[in-house]
């Protein structure tokens, strides 16, 4: 036969952690006390005594390339090689002209470099290339 014993739990051990937590919200006390609050300062903005600031006029010729031949500069439908002459006509107006290249990821790299090609051509230093 088994024999079923029985565990008496009046003789566990308890921990008692009133006096613990006493001495933990003291503490936090004291230190919430002695802490230094310094007031941080910031950086100081001065406004300029201008009321009208004039905006810098920087018009970017954006240059959209397709896979289909449905190639435009500024909204304006043109052909892979007019792409140049419209290229021209603006920075003649704009010498601070920059070139925003968007094309199509199917376009073939030839006619990206030759993009490329044409906007160096007409002086245009700043361009960049994003592509759909």
């Amino acid at each position: 036969m088994m024999k079923s014993r029985y565990f008496n739990n009046q003789n566990q051990a308890e921990i008692n952690i009133t006096p613990m937590l006493d001495v933990v919200f003291i503490m936090l006390i004291f230190f919430i006390v002695t802490t230094s609050f310094n007031k941080e300062t910031g950086l100081a903005i001065y406004k300029s005594s201008q009321t009208k600031v004039e905006a810098h006029k920087t018009k970017n010729a954006i240059i959209k390339l397709s896979a289909q031949n449905d190639h435009s500069v500024n909204g304006v439908a043109t052909s892979l090689e007019g792409i140049e002459s419209l290229l021209a006509n603006l920075k003649a107006t704009n010498p601070e002209m920059a070139a925003q290249i968007i094309s199509s990821k199917d376009i073939k790299t030839g006619d990206l470099v030759q993009v490329i090609h044409q906007i160096k051509a007409n002086g245009i230093v700043k361009y960049s290339l994003n592509s759909y």
